[in-house]
């Protein structure tokens, strides 16, 4: 490897002085404090940071496996099941490695088998969310464990998720449920995610990040207690988790948001006893407020959003297609281009290379260590209200 200790060896560094000094000539008399900006009530922004703000380094904050890769995700509506695996297969052959199937209806056997078929699970994640009001998602599992047998597939490389977050979609949430699902997926499909906390729920906006992170983060302290009355360890349940948040069009903001989210959960995790250094599989989505009529506005946003996710950290992402929200149908195009974003991320800018992109930024890690203790107030406060508390 190259020698980089010279690479800055011709730049003097700069003190926060000399950097004010010339703001203030640029500026003309305009103090440096009428840039600021409020991004909540408790939350005000400069737009200048320095080393000397923070003068301590910071870790990387990484993947569990050290990198900062991510799955590609695309959503496939399954209303008619042959249409739906056609729509699948075509997001296969164009790269995408991570399909989240919106469940409109419950499956039988049969509609499982025809909706997979010619796809090889070893090859992908394969996710299922269920959109109906009388949801199973035990009935779910069991399905897709007895295809998995069916299919001879080695169970424990197949990785995917069920959508089950029995304290959002309950009114009397089934944590024995949850907890005998936790184990039938710990025994049979170790690499499925089958408890998720949906984050997409609290999102309000950019304005209210502190209170949608203090709000995830109550959640996931509520399963790991209640998973504990149900005798689970702690690192069991969080290996079998995902945490779903939605992302505004805020470049810098959400790109914080979701690296304080993992700082929040990790400290949350050891309160509890986890023994290794990981939080729960991350997975954005692009928040619904987010999408105007205008879909060539809707494809230029994809793309800050989309870097504010990868950037962040997360470990899938979904693009909605650029007409999402219009009186149609998704089409070939759209789909094609909502998903090519997430290539040139990859394939040409090389950002999962990169541990943590946004290590080192002073800016970026001021406003994660902002929002990550603001979020953890509000929590402390939830905590004391009992707002998830279920006994």
């Amino acid at each position: 490897m190259a020698d980089m200790s010279s690479l800055f060896s011709d730049f003097s560094p700069v003190s926060k002085k000399e950097w004010l000094q010339k703001v203030e000539k640029d500026l003309k008399g305009k103090p440096l404090e009428s840039l600021n900006w409020d991004l909540e009530a408790g939350i005000r922004l400069s737009p200048f940071f320095h080393r000397e703000d923070r003068p301590e380094a910071r870790l990387p904050l990484v993947h569990q496996d050290g990198k900062n890769d991510w799955e590609v995700g695309e959503y496939i509506a399954v209303k008619d099941v042959p249409a739906a695996n056609s729509i699948a297969l075509e997001a296969l052959a164009g790269g995408a490695n991570a399909l989240g199937f919106q469940l409109f209806h419950p499956l039988q056997a049969k509609d499982l088998s025809a909706l997979l078929e010619g796809i090889d699970l070893n090859m992908i994640s394969t996710n299922f969310g269920e959109m109906y009001a009388e949801k199973h998602p035990d009935q779910l599992l069991d399905l897709v464990i007895n295809y998995i047998k069916k299919k001879e597939y080695d169970a424990t490389a197949i990785e995917g998720s069920i959508d089950f977050d029995p304290i959002l979609d309950w009114s009397e949430p089934p944590m024995g449920l949850a907890a005998q699902s936790l184990e039938k997926a710990a025994e049979s499909l170790p690499s499925f995610k089958v408890l998720q906390i949906n984050g997409t729920h609290y999102h309000a906006g950019e304005e209210e990040s502190s209170r949608e992170l203090a709000l995830i983060t109550a959640k996931f302290s509520a399963y790991l207690e209640q998973m504990g009355k149900q005798g689970l360890v702690a690192d069991s349940v969080v290996g079998s988790m995902q945490v779903s948040v939605s992302l505004s069009t805020n470049y810098f903001v959400e790109m914080a948001k979701l690296r304080a989210l993992k700082i929040l959960l990790a400290n949350v995790a050891r309160q509890y006893g986890c023994q290794r250094q990981f939080v729960p599989q991350i997975v954005a989505h692009l928040a619904k407020e987010s999408q105007v009529d205008n879909p060539n506005t809707n494809m230029i946003q994809a793309t800050t959003q989309a870097m504010s996710a990868v950037i962040g950290g997360v470990d899938r992402l979904y693009i909605l297609p650029a007409n999402a929200f219009q009186a149609e149908s998704s089409t070939p195009f759209t789909r094609r281009i909502a998903r090519n974003v997430q290539h040139l991320l990859k394939v040409e800018s090389f950002l999962q290379q990169v541990s943590d992109p946004a290590a080192g930024s002073y800016y970026l890690e001021q406003l994660t260590q902002i929002l990550a203790e603001q979020a953890w107030t509000q929590f402390q406060g939830l905590e004391e209200e009992g707002a998830f508390r279920l006994d």
